[in-house]
């Protein structure tokens, strides 16, 4: 084991965009054998095996500042398309109950008000920013 701690010494190793990559990865697999003889089969090998090169060069890499940098921004772009779905998901579990939700314009935070109380100002409880929405 000696002989891996040595190699692996420096280098990146995995991360988020890493785990992407590789469940991407799998899921093109697992596609491209329902599709085997065709040519959009044939794309998806393609791409299966460029998307598998660049996780192995992340992992490789020496370059870990870039590497990081890289991460930053998936992860940025990953919490944004979590929050989006999570506020969908709450709206979706709020539709039959007493609450609307909101989110307001300035800071984005999640904002729970009473259902049927007409147009009523919502006041941001994080950044104090005022807004009339119809309940």
């Amino acid at each position: 084991m000696n002989w891996l701690r040595r190699m692996m010494y420096g280098r990146y190793g995995n991360d988020s965009l890493g785990n992407f990559c590789f469940v991407i990865y799998l899921l093109l697999f697992v596609l491209q054998l329902m599709f085997r003889r065709t040519p959009v089969g044939m794309a998806m090998i393609l791409l299966s095996y460029f998307i598998i090169l660049i996780y192995f060069f992340r992992f490789f890499s020496k370059n870990i500042y870039k590497r990081q940098m890289e991460n930053q921004k998936f992860l940025q772009i990953w919490n944004s398309v979590k929050q989006y779905f999570r506020f969908c998901k709450m709206k979706w579990q709020e539709r039959k109950g007493t609450k609307v939700l909101f989110r307001c314009s300035k800071c984005h935070q999640i904002i729970r008000v009473p259902k049927g109380r007409g147009k009523i100002a919502i006041t941001c409880p994080k950044c104090r920013f005022e807004f009339i929405k119809k309940t």
